[in-house]
């Protein structure tokens, strides 16, 4: 009966953070549609470098801390109160000192112009301390805490957008409306955690702890550093190498193109203990398992990206306005990202039940570094379309080429190559989609 209780509050913990995804899916586009329009091309451009040039920043102030958080908890929970407010206080430390560095590049770099937009946004780095309890909850498998939190913030900081366009307010305005959805979460957050029975104290840091976490985290630093810099840094490089209509042109490409990557992590997730389980016990069927898994994602992708390059231009400018047009062609290179991200994530499983993890972290430097230098060359040529093709080719040889030149990482290489041939192959990916159905169907039994 207990195993049962146990596995009923993963399968709930599960939905909670699928319903996470969803709805920031879902009610995140529609915002940013009207947002766009409203804004037009150059103040949403400057708009998403703003919060693009913040992250960076908020990256690091998080000191790769929640799976450190999160694994510690679970293994000493006696020692949860200092646990927590050890990491509360180095979380607040982090988060004055990126502050202070942030809004001084800011003024530095780009003057009054864009920087009383990121003072205010800035202020997330000391709201988002409140993560912390977020860990807490993760560790005790009650996400429906952290989903609550941050999806109140997430619905009021989106109404108070749709209302700010309504009352035709400058660019200037929004900044609170995005500081509030964290202001709001962290309230949220301490009110769940303060009915908890953790206690929260200064006094309960201890120096001792705080090197062991920030040591276990550092690899965890660096390495969100790169994916920062791989998967984010292209708008803030577009603003410094062309300008704010071309980041805003980019923008709406990247959001329409990247809103899909929920898709391939949700279908693994479904078969991925599994997966990892017969990697000890029968060697061929993971492989087969990692083949279909290859196939289906692939083919998924494919249909994606031709359904969408073939109507992208209807779609852009239906939803964004004639003015977005220079999306179009942005758009139909970035979509293509699809392709490499889907098969990525069941690589990234590979590479777990293999234990070479630690290659990812390898492969998101090289392309983090791709991307800059292919930044470099194309922005100043094609602008937005010059960032995409730097998307593109640095995802094309961290995520797929570079498992080629490794000899521990090949076989994963040539899975993801039949993979891609597959494609063609109609009857691997229907009988991949039965299983999946018939998994999914004894899930539900069981």
């Amino acid at each position: 009966m207990k195993f049962f209780k146990q596995q009923n509050k993963i399968v709930k913990n599960i939905l909670w953070l699928f319903f996470d995804k969803i709805l920031r899916m879902s009610l995140g586009v529609l915002v940013s549609i009207y947002l766009a329009k409203y804004l037009g091309p150059t103040e949403y451009g400057e708009l998403s470098f703003c919060v693009s040039f913040l992250y960076f920043f908020l990256v690091v102030s998080m000191l790769g801390m929640e799976p450190i958080l999160v694994r510690e908890i679970t293994k000493s929970p006696s020692k949860t109160d200092e646990i927590i407010s050890t990491s509360i206080v180095l979380r607040i430390c982090s988060g004055f000192i990126l502050f202070v560095v942030s809004v001084l590049t800011a003024f530095y770099l780009y003057g009054l112009s864009k920087f009383f937009f990121i003072l205010i946004i800035s202020f997330q780095l000391f709201f988002q301390a409140g993560d912390v309890f977020g860990s807490l909850f993760l560790a005790k498998v009650k996400s429906k805490y952290v989903v609550i939190s941050k999806n109140v913030g997430f619905i009021i900081s989106s109404i108070l957008k749709l209302i700010l366009i309504f009352l035709n307010v400058s660019l200037l305005t929004f900044a609170y409306a995005i500081l509030i959805e964290f202001f709001i979460a962290l309230l949220l957050l301490i009110y769940f955690f303060n009915k908890s029975e953790v206690e929260f104290k200064f006094s309960y840091f201890d120096t001792s702890l705080a090197k062991e976490l920030l040591i276990s985290s550092s690899p965890l630093i660096l390495s969100s550093i790169f994916y920062v810099v791989y998967t984010k840094l292209d708008q803030v490089m577009i603003e410094f190498l062309s300008d704010s209509e071309q980041v805003g042109y980019y923008a709406v490409a990247n959001k329409l193109s990247e809103v899909w990557f929920f898709i391939p992590t949700v279908v693994v997730n479904s078969f991925y203990s599994e997966i990892v389980a017969l990697k000890n016990t029968n060697y061929k069927k993971f492989k087969d398992r990692i083949l279909e898994l290859m196939t289906l994602l692939s083919f998924l992708s494919v249909i994606l990206i031709l359904g969408f390059s073939l109507f992208s231009e209807v779609i852009i400018t239906f939803l964004y306005g004639q003015e977005y047009a220079s999306s179009v062609p942005i758009f139909n290179v970035h979509i293509w990202s699809c392709l490499i991200v889907f098969s990525a994530v069941v690589s990234g499983v590979w590479y777990v039940a293999t234990d070479l993890q630690k290659y990812t972290f390898y492969r998101t430097g090289v392309g983090a570094l791709v991307n800059v230098s292919l930044n470099f060359a194309l922005i100043p040529l094609y602008g937005g379309l010059g960032a995409a093709y730097a998307t593109l080719g640095a995802k094309i040889l961290a995520s797929y080429l570079m498992n080629l030149m490794n000899k521990k990482t090949r076989e994963v290489f040539f899975l993801q190559t039949e993979g891609y041939i597959n494609i063609f192959k109609i009857y691997p990916v229907i009988l991949f989609s039965k299983r999946m159905i018939y998994n999914l169907k004894k899930q539900a039994n069981d």
